[in-house]
């Protein structure tokens, strides 16, 4: 046995005696306890239909899947899948990344990380897409990218209105330009849209949305209102951003909360209450909120009465 043998060996009883120690990710997943603000907390107290996986002490907002956002957004059931294209995969041959699609649609039942839906909230019809970060980590590749473009195209042809629920790494970078040219095509597609409908397009911040999404079809100039749960929003994330710059990163970076105060989201909320807000918000711009019309008509009966008397 020579040098480099027994080093490696010597390597790996160091990392066996260290995995021992901590518990596997598997492990992780089946235990009933998770690690939160007051040390560890029984899932059961976050996931749940009244927490909506959000911790009742410090309010933290753990990741909602499609299925969990839809019936929330909607109402149980009240919603149907679209369709969407499912491009060839893995057209680059690269290796591994074959298993690695097969994990996630094993994980999620899903063919790719969005997913998307159309339902009516309070006589509103509402096409909205959800990105799945279970799927890869929620990176966006040519099925994701044709996804959206699919839920913009319906939205159109139905004259819905878009809520557009992302969080997610960025382009996957197995598919290479592949997936990086999907950044054009979202965009060119929310813009169509816009064009086209003359509907309301709300983005929502959730989770951790970085990379070309938050560079593309997320861009806080995007939508007509972009929204947030407390989340964490970037482009790079913050080891890269600290190992470049070589600087103490300031509290709060990167987080919804900063981007409000920054001007770069028009509203922070809690789960609970961020549905309200949106369709309060798309009630407003369709002129469909009767506590606004009401104004309305009071002032311009007031104007009318003031008109004909100075008459």
């Amino acid at each position: 046995m020579n040098w480099l043998t027994r080093i490696k060996k010597i390597g790996e009883n160091i990392k066996f005696n260290i995995q021992k120690k901590f518990p596997s990710k598997k492990e992780q997943a089946n235990s009933p306890w998770i690690s939160c603000c007051s040390g560890p907390v029984l899932k059961s107290e976050i996931f749940n239909d009244e927490q909506l996986n959000t911790c009742p002490k410090c309010q933290k907002h753990y990741p909602f899947n499609p299925t969990e956002r839809f019936n929330h957004f909607y109402g149980k059931n009240n919603y149907q899948i679209i369709n969407t294209p499912s491009p060839p995969d893995d057209m680059l041959n690269f290796p591994g990344y074959k298993e690695k699609l097969e994990r996630g649609r094993k994980l999620t039942g899903q063919h790719c990380a969005v997913v998307v839906a159309k339902g009516t909230v309070e006589g509103i019809d509402i096409i909205s897409f959800a990105i799945d970060s279970r799927f890869n980590g929620g990176s966006i590749n040519s099925a994701a990218g044709e996804a959206i473009v699919a839920a913009y195209q319906r939205a159109i042809d139905d004259q819905a209105a878009v809520v557009a629920w992302c969080e997610g790494g960025g382009q996957a970078m197995q598919e290479s330009a592949l997936s990086l040219h999907f950044m054009v095509k979202t965009v060119l597609a929310a813009n169509t849209f816009k064009k086209n409908s003359g509907m309301p397009l709300i983005n929502v911040y959730t989770n951790k949305c970085y990379g070309g999404i938050t560079a593309s079809f997320a861009g806080p100039s995007m939508a007509d209102i972009t929204l947030a749960e407390p989340s964490l929003v970037g482009f790079a994330g913050q080891a890269i951003v600290k190992n470049q710059t070589r600087e103490n990163l300031p509290e709060g970076f990167q987080s919804s909360e900063t981007l409000l105060d920054k001007g770069m989201c028009d509203g922070v909320y809690h789960r609970k209450e961020i549905n309200k807000k949106i369709i309060g918000i798309i009630k407003l711009l369709l002129n469909k909120n009767s506590e606004v019309n009401s104004l309305k008509n009071e002032q311009t009966s007031e104007i009318s009465i003031q008109t004909r008397e100075a008459s």
